[in-house]
C-alpha cells in the first residue's frame, strides 16, 4: 500500500463546508448528530472508558464524535479530555452561534494532520474517526494512532465503503457536479441574464427589457439552461446538488441586486460551491473501501499484536452505512 503525502489544499473544500456550521457530512440525510446504528456503535466504544479518559476524534469537522462524547461522560458523571483534530481550519464553537455552550471544554485542533499528533507515546484511551482515516496517507496514520494509543489505547473507526448508500448518492452527486461544471452552462447563462435584470431597478424596467434583443437573448439563453438542469432533476432524484443550485437559482432571479457586480458576485459563489462540492465528492469516491483494501488497513494495525476486528454498520437495520474497524482489547 503505497501512501501519497498530505497536501493541506485538499482540506480548502471542507474548511469552506465546516464553516457553514453543518455538524457532520452526512447533515443532508441525518438532521442533528449521529443517531441509531451509528451512535449506538460509538456508545459501544465509549463503554470502557472511565473517569479521566483521553478521547481524540480524528478528521473531526465539527464535532459530531466529540460531542457525543462529551454528554457520555455528562450523564456518567465523569470528566473526559476530550479532542478533535482535522487538517481543515476549523472552529465548531465559532460557527455553532448560541450552540457553542454545549462543546463544554472539548479542544479543537485545527490544521492539524492525522499523521502528526499533538499527543504523547499511549497518552491517548480511545481514537476516534467517522468517514476520515480513509482520506489520509494510511500508513503514516495507522503508525501515528498506535503509536498514541500504545499497547493499552483503543481506536475505532467508521469508514465509507463502496457498496453504502453514501457511495451511491455520492456517485450520482458527482456526476451531476461534473454536468453542471462542464457541460449545463447555467452559469454562464445565469450570470448574462442577471446583468440585465441587476440592471432594471423596478418592474417597468424590467418590462423594457422585453424590448431589448440582446436581453431577450441572455433570457432564452438562460430559460434553455434551466430547462436542461429540471430534466436531469427529474432523471436523478439522488443528486440533491442540482435541486439546490435550482432553489439558489430561482432565489437569485426574483432578488433586487444593488448592482450587476454584486450579481456578479453571487455566480461566482454559487459556481465556487458546486466546485467545492464536485471536489468533497470526488475525494469521498476515491477514498471509499472495497472488502480488499479494508482487509489492507486491518493488516495495517494488526501489525503490532493489537486484535483487530472488522464489520459492517447498517443504519437503521437496512441501509449500509460504511465499515467499522475496532483496534485494541475492548
Amino acid at each position: 500500500m503505497h501512501d501519497a503525502p498530505v497536501h493541506p489544499s485538499t482540506a480548502v473544500p471542507w474548511t469552506r463546508l465546516w464553516r457553514t456550521g453543518v455538524l457532520h457530512s452526512c447533515a443532508t440525510g441525518i438532521s442533528g448528530n449521529y443517531d441509531d446504528e451509528v451512535a449506538r456503535f460509538w456508545q459501544l466504544r465509549f463503554a470502557s472508558l472511565r473517569d479521566g479518559a483521553t478521547l481524540v476524534d480524528v478528521g473531526t469537522g465539527n464535532g459530531a464524535i466529540p460531542l457525543l462524547a462529551h454528554s457520555t461522560a455528562g450523564r456518567r458523571g465523569e470528566h473526559w479530555q476530550v479532542h478533535g483534530v482535522d487538517l481543515a481550519d476549523i472552529d465548531p464553537p465559532g460557527v455553532a452561534g448560541e450552540a457553542a455552550g454545549r462543546y463544554g471544554d472539548i479542544r479543537f485542533h485545527p490544521n492539524t494532520s492525522m499523521t502528526e499528533l499533538p499527543f504523547a507515546d499511549g497518552s491517548v484511551d480511545l481514537v476516534c474517526s467517522q468517514f476520515a482515516f480513509e482520506y489520509a496517507p494510511r500508513e503514516r496514520a495507522a503508525r501515528e494512532i498506535l503509536r498514541v494509543i500504545g499497547k493499552d489505547g483503543r481506536a475505532a473507526m467508521v469508514l465509507h465503503s463502496d457498496d453504502s448508500v453514501i457511495h451511491r448518492v455520492s456517485r450520482s452527486q458527482a456526476e451531476a457536479c461534473t454536468w453542471l461544471l462542464r457541460e449545463s452552462r447555467i452559469f454562464d447563462t445565469a450570470r448574462g441574464l442577471l446583468q440585465y435584470l441587476a440592471g432594471a431597478k423596478d418592474a417597468e424596467m424590467r418590462s423594457r427589457l422585453q424590448l431589448d434583443p440582446q436581453a431577450e437573448s441572455a433570457r432564452a439563453a438562460f430559460n434553455e439552461a434551466a430547462t436542461l438542469l429540471m430534466e436531469r432533476i427529474e432523471h436523478a432524484p439522488d443528486a440533491r446538488v442540482l435541486q439546490t443550485l435550482a432553489q439558489e437559482l430561482g432565489r437569485m432571479i426574483q432578488h433586487s441586486w444593488n448592482s450587476p457586480d454584486d450579481a456578479d458576485i453571487a455566480v461566482g459563489s454559487l459556481r465556487a460551491w458546486a466546485q467545492d462540492e464536485h471536489a468533497r465528492l470526488e475525494l469521498m469516491l476515491e477514498a471509499a473501501l472495497d472488502p480488499t483494501a479494508l482487509q489492507d488497513v486491518a493488516r495495517l494495525f494488526g501489525e503490532t499484536g493489537l486484535p483487530v476486528r472488522t464489520g459492517k454498520l447498517l443504519y437503521r437495520n437496512a441501509m449500509p452505512m460504511g465499515w467499522t474497524l475496532v483496534i485494541g482489547h475492548e
